[in-house]
């Protein structure tokens, strides 16, 4: 794979990014050129170009973009993306839940659904949830309010002192004093670490209350290392959930916090061997980095031979 950089800071970016990609593209004669983000999907839809343009969206900007830059920024970004994307006549969406949230803002998309590597019978000889109480409950995100980890802590705190467990939450953020600060027995916040699939390999069971997401990645490599999850009701993690009602359980973001709470009080009753075989199948057989790069691949083979 031939990697190039534009060699541009942010700032540079402004003035010379569209001048230096054009350039790049006419060198390069691309027969199909593939954006993500909004800053790529801009650049592309200044340029008139031959290629055919190929568009992933991996998230639904009002809700995405709200909250992380505010609701004045956010507004004038989420104009400027639906912008991009309507000028895009091959829009992929990364989940089926936010290929039906564009379809609401009049843009067509097709979905394919992320994919992960499969983590399959890990094993480094060394277990960092070794020592930790049991059950092991792991979480893995920015801490960012999206993220909503502040939830999974605050109903942990209220498990029995005697079965609690551990948990485990990976990442970092700018909320990581907040969460700190309160200093609840068996919670392990540590930060960014370049050993996730070892960590999941040592816990039970996996924990999501985010608030929005497209198709969360780490939701799937928890399931293909064989951890049942625990979701919030969110629409994406629904999508998940239906593939398996035995390795996936969800909670409700609206009824409070009981919901959760309750379901991590009775993980031993909910899940047991058969769901750890169900979520390494559904990772196996609907969210694999296989399965999405050859529905990419077929659909690049449709546009080139003109079909």
């Amino acid at each position: 794979i031939n990697i190039y950089s534009l060699n541009l800071s942010r700032l540079g970016g402004v003035f010379w990014a569209k001048k230096k990609l054009e350039t790049l593209i006419k060198k390069l004669q691309p027969e199909l050129i593939h954006t993500q983000g909004i800053r790529a999907d801009g650049l592309l839809s200044k340029l008139k170009v031959d290629s055919h343009w190929v568009m992933t969206s991996h998230n639904y900007p009002p809700e995405d973009y709200l909250m992380k830059f505010g609701l004045l920024k956010s507004k004038f970004m989420v104009a400027l993306h639906f912008s991009y994307m309507r000028k895009c006549r091959n829009v992929i969406s990364c989940s089926l839940t936010i290929k039906n949230k564009l379809m609401k803002n009049n843009i067509r998309s097709q979905a394919i659904q992320n994919g992960v590597e499969i983590i399959d019978n890990h094993d480094c000889g060394f277990n960092p949830c070794k020592n930790m109480a049991r059950p092991v409950f792991i979480s893995v995100g920015s801490l960012i309010p999206r993220k909503n980890m502040e939830l999974l802590i605050s109903e942990f705190s209220k498990l029995s002192k005697d079965n609690r467990g551990s948990l485990v939450i990976l990442g970092d953020g700018p909320l990581m004093g907040n969460l700190k600060e309160k200093n609840v027995d068996g919670v392990h916040l540590l930060g960014n670490v370049n050993n996730v699939p070892d960590y999941f390999a040592g816990a039970d069971y996996f924990l999501s209350s985010s608030l929005s997401e497209g198709l969360p990645n780490t939701v799937l490599e928890a399931l293909s290392a064989g951890l049942p999850v625990i979701l919030s009701d969110i629409e994406s993690h629904l999508e998940i959930a239906r593939e398996s009602s035995s390795a996936c359980k969800t909670f409700s973001l609206n009824d409070g916090e009981a919901s959760l709470e309750k379901l991590m009080g009775q993980v031993n009753e909910l899940f047991d061997e058969h769901s750890v075989i169900e979520a390494k199948r559904i990772a196996n057989e609907v969210f694999s980095a296989k399965s999405m790069s050859q529905k990419y691949q077929d659909f690049y083979k449709t546009l080139l031979e003109g079909k």
